[in-house]
């Protein structure tokens, strides 16, 4: 399963708080799935302003560690003022594939 979820904050945004939540999420799945597999099924690139976080979900260790994080960014932002879009994953997939079979 790969999946790639865009997170979309209201400006201004803070970095670090974005980061803090991720980092709080993260450490949640671990302590239930264990740090291999969470660092294995969750990838992630915040932008510098902070107002977006995109994520590659590849397991229920990194579903688990993003509801953890939809639950402290309604917390800090408040519900309905940040977004969550999970992208088309198809064209994702292909790249996947390819990189598998590569050599």
């Amino acid at each position: 399963m790969l999946e790639i979820v865009r997170f979309t904050f209201p400006a201004p945004s803070d970095r670090h708080a974005v980061e803090d939540d991720l980092a709080l999420a993260i450490f949640a799945a671990e302590c239930l799935y264990g740090r291999p597999q969470t660092r294995l099924e969750l990838r992630y690139l915040i932008d510098p302003d902070g107002e977006r976080c995109v994520a590659d979900v590849r397991g229920p260790a990194g579903e688990a560690a993003l509801r953890v994080f939809m639950g402290l960014s309604a917390a800090r932002c408040g519900d309905g003022r940040f977004s969550m879009e999970r992208l088309n994953n198809d064209r994702f997939e292909r790249v996947a594939e390819l990189a598998e079979t590569r050599p």
